[in-house]
């Protein structure tokens, strides 16, 4: 890491001790997320049975199962599968449905490394063709010569070297100048560097040489003639699509994506990509680290063994393609892992060992066992608090003891709002203030007072899921929550789980009341534990020794003597807070004007 950039990565570390969550990024919010809104699909993959397809419906719901008995792991949200092109079985773990799109993260990769081959082939641009050549205006004395030899093919096989990586996201709003900037870690295409800027950089080059966004660019290419929905695609600070992370898309057209790599580019009779690229694409360009992903990589996209490939995003996000079977999955997960250390891969290739070229006998059972299995799906993040339940005479006990009430929250860092999303987003709480309890006709209301916005989450006493609208930062999330609750003599306990439906996460908050107190406990899934070490990485912080040759630099922080990566971890993992009843009169804090229902 050069200078400026450890300058850079201290200053934002320490912006993110204090919880100075106006300075984090550097260059202040930027907007990017609006409220789903519905679309009909015009356009649906066909639907089939698998013993039409050659699959014996039985050893699709083993694999459904199996995957449920991961959950601690896996947390799948949706999951569907494609035999010939057609839909064999889907389903989705309620509060999560099958039409609202969910976040990508890097599985955004490979649909940047689609946009990069239709611009190759439309002759707008050229994969041996240099960086220097694409972007002249960020080209200086000190940078020329350094960088002469850097081409598109070295940003698709991730073997570019350079330094700048998604710490360009929180450092600086020009990541161009940043990235070309930067000093290389070795010689272009001489080793895998997993570098998600390498993906922005192709969306830029896409978007500098055809003069489109890069959603306009592909919208009449590939979103319309697949008949996707939804392409809507997260922008950095100058307006570029993030490339390497940002989209959003329904498991059924990320299905599709999946399944015209598949037809080597072609949907209903029309090249929509090259076969050769698709076929360079989709083959090992550079090999990768043994390890979880051994088996090497394509443009953007990962080998998986035994001619399979995937799209491959974190926490848990999959479009495998398997070439031998003629079979596409996808997978939505909010897995507890960053980077999902999983049997996936060989459950998947299970599902197909017994599959036939031919159609099979119908199996009427086997059939509607696995109908009535999808059918009932349900996420569950983790196993019922011991002693919570939804015993409705306790939760009259609550609503009476609750009604009305407000609490005020003294030195919390939890939020409504997942640290993953706050990360990604740039859109950092300082924390909820307030806590107001309200009874309602079916339920429990609980309002949370942050950051000049109003957020309620409504709990279903029949404990059931109850959708709403989250806004921060004029950020709208889908959400749904249910909660679970114990009572007694002047106390009420609460946890709820709150779903955000369009991302891996789920917020956990975990309330005590006693007498005129209130303990509150935010924590989540995916944990905020993986999500700060993923920010503390990405300033360069891997180890204690890291942090420890920045400790001088950040004496004058508070608790920063000899602290440690771990500590830091914990102190933001799952915030606690304590607070004590208030009457509106005993408000000592304005309640900003912007406050929403």
């Amino acid at each position: 890491m050069d200078l400026t950039m450890q300058m850079k990565s201290a200053e934002l570390l320490m912006n993110f001790l204090r919880h100075d969550t106006e300075k984090i990024p550097l260059y202040g919010f930027v907007l990017q997320k609006e409220r789903f809104v519905p679309k009909e699909n015009t356009a649906p993959l066909e639907r089939s049975t698998p013993e039409a397809e050659g699959v014996p419906s039985g050893a699709i719901e083993r694999f459904y199962k199996t995957i449920e008995a991961q959950a601690d792991t896996t947390a799948c949200h949706a999951i569907t599968i494609l035999r010939h092109g057609k839909v064999i079985a889907e389903g989705a773990y309620a509060p999560y449905t099958l039409e609202v799109p969910h976040m990508l993260y890097s599985m955004s990769k490979s649909v940047t490394g689609l946009a990069v081959g239709i611009a190759c082939d439309e002759g707008y641009l050229d994969i041996n063709e240099r960086l220097v050549e694409i972007f002249p205006e960020y080209v200086t004395n000190s940078n020329a010569k350094i960088l002469k030899a850097h081409t598109l093919r070295h940003l698709l096989t991730m073997s570019s070297g350079i330094r700048f990586n998604e710490v360009g996201s929180g450092l600086d709003e020009n990541w161009m100048k940043m990235f070309m900037q930067s000093v290389p870690k070795f010689e272009a295409g001489t080793e895998f560097d997993y570098n998600s800027l390498n993906s922005y950089v192709l969306a830029a080059a896409v978007v500098k040489r055809t003069g489109m966004s890069l959603v306009d660019f592909l919208t009449p290419r590939l979103f319309e003639p697949l008949g996707i929905r939804y392409h809507e695609w997260e922008k950095c600070p100058m307006g570029i699509e993030k490339g390497g992370w940002g989209l959003s898309l329904t498991a059924e057209d990320a299905a599709k994506l999946g399944q015209l790599c598949m037809n080597m580019g072609r949907w209903n009779g029309k090249q929509i990509v090259s076969e050769e690229w698709i076929r360079q694409a989709t083959s090992v360009q550079i090999k990768t680290p043994n390890g979880e992903m051994k088996h090497g990589y394509g443009y953007q996209i990962w080998m998986s063994g035994g001619g399979a490939y995937q799209f491959n995003g974190a926490f848990g996000q999959y479009a495998v393609i398997f070439p031998q079977y003629d079979a596409v999955a996808v997978i939505y997960s909010g897995s507890t892992q960053l980077f999902a250390k999983t049997s996936l891969m060989q459950l998947l290739d299970s599902c197909f060992w017994a599959c036939s070229d031919r159609e099979l006998a119908p199996y009427p059972p086997g059939y509607d066992s696995l109908k009535a299995y999808l059918a009932k799906l349900v996420f569950s993040p983790e196993p019922e608090r011991k002693g919570l339940g939804t015993d409705k005479i306790a939760f009259n006990k609550i609503r009476s003891l609750l009604d009305g009430r407000e609490f005020r929250l003294f030195d919390n860092y939890g939020s409504l709002f997942p640290q993953p999303l706050q990360n990604v987003h740039g859109c950092y709480s300082k924390g909820a203030d307030i806590i107001r309890f309200s009874s309602t006709e079916k339920g429990l209301a609980v309002t949370f007072y942050e950051q000049c916005e109003r957020n309620t989450v409504y709990i279903d006493m029949d404990g059931g899921f109850t959708d709403s609208v989250f806004i921060m930062k004029e950020e709208q999330h889908l959400v749904s929550t249910r909660g679970i609750w114990s009572a007694g003599e002047n106390e009420a306990c609460i946890t709820l789980f709150t779903s955000f439906l369009e991302t891996p996460d789920t917020r956990i908050i975990e309330l005590r009341i006693l007498n005129g107190s209130i303990e509150a406990v935010f924590d989540e899934t995916p944990t905020a534990e993986g999500a700060t070490k993923m920010l503390l990485e990405l300033v360069g912080l891997v180890d204690d020794n890291s942090m420890k040759r920045l400790l001088p630099a950040m004496k004058h922080v508070p608790g920063m003597s000899e602290s440690t990566i771990t500590d830091i971890v914990k102190k933001y993992a799952a915030p606690r807070s304590f607070g004590r009843e208030i009457h509106l009169h005993q408000c000592i804090f304005p309640i900003c004007s912007k406050a929403k229902n």
